[in-house]
């Protein structure tokens, strides 16, 4: 896990130096604009890519890439599949979800449409580190599913549950105590800094107990249980939030859409805990 973090935070390190440079041409290098951030950005993931074939030559590891093990192998096929699937559209529905809520808000005013992107920055900071955690959790419960061991299992779950948590709850405090600060990092407008801030204080209520569907999501990912996970991710980006946010908004204006990130999550922690019971059985 250091290679890899290292060998992603050096393409990241790079797109960061690089973007200033090639788009107001710094030095001796072109005022590029646009064109020169998209460069920076590619630069970025081919260095990344260099690193990694770089570890892969020099660093002795028990896996090599070998054209005569390109074998197909459809029950093995079928695993990944299983698993990366799901997975693959668990990253995609959070798009899904943010556009659908983007049309929503644009009723009332472009203004809200800026606060929704604008939390959606901010709650990666959070949900992140939550995310961190969760993945080094899965191969670690993965392991002892595999072997049966129930005890450790389910110490492996609430240990993460509880780290999640504590994420989770310190960032709730910060946006109920400084979330005009927050807002006005990213926009000066008094009016839509106050907005943002009643949505910050009202969204946040659903941060903590978010943290059983990210721990549950992730544990069932971790075990092969990649259907189970979708179901968690599609009731808390799609099936829960965006009838909520329909109907909230049209009882609740523009604010209804924000209480409906709490109570999605409320209902989500419900239905992720009851999945995650029912998925991970195992023998006595």
């Amino acid at each position: 896990m250091k290679l890899t973090m290292l060998s992603m935070l050096s393409g990241c390190v790079a797109n960061i130096i690089l973007d200033p440079v090639l788009i107001f041409g710094l030095g001796p290098f072109p005022e590029l604009g646009i064109e020169g951030a998209a460069i920076a950005t590619g630069a970025g993931q081919v260095l990344t890519l260099a690193v990694y074939l770089t570890v892969y030559r020099k660093v002795p590891i028990p896996v090599r890439i070998s054209r005569r093990h390109l074998s197909a192998d459809r029950q093995m096929d079928a695993k990944l599949y299983s698993v990366g699937i799901p997975a693959a559209l668990n990253l995609a529905l959070p798009s899904v979800m943010i556009s659908a809520l983007n049309t929503i808000l644009a009723a009332w005013s472009q203004s809200y449409i800026v606060i929704l992107g604008v939390y959606y920055k901010l709650q990666t900071f959070l949900y992140l580190p939550a995310s961190g955690i969760v993945q080094g959790m899965r191969p670690v419960i993965g392991y002892n599913y595999g072997a049966g061991e129930r005890a450790r299992v389910q110490k492996i779950y609430r240990v993460t549950l509880t780290m999640c948590a504590v994420i989770m709850v310190a960032g709730t405090l910060v946006c109920l105590t400084v979330p005009h600060l927050l807002i006005g990092l990213f926009t000066e407008n008094p009016d839509t800094v106050q907005a943002g801030a009643e949505a910050l204080r009202i969204i946040s209520s659903g941060f903590i107990v978010s943290s059983v569907s990210v721990t549950s999501s992730g544990a069932l990912e971790g075990i092969g249980k990649g259907f189970p996970s979708l179901i968690i991710s599609l009731c808390r980006y799609i099936v829960v939030i965006l009838p909520a946010a329909f109907i909230l908004s049209r009882l609740m204006g523009p604010s209804g859409v924000w209480h409906a990130f709490w109570a999605t999550e409320l209902i989500t922690a419900v239905v992720s805990f009851a999945v995650y019971r029912r998925a991970v059985v195992l023998p006595d």
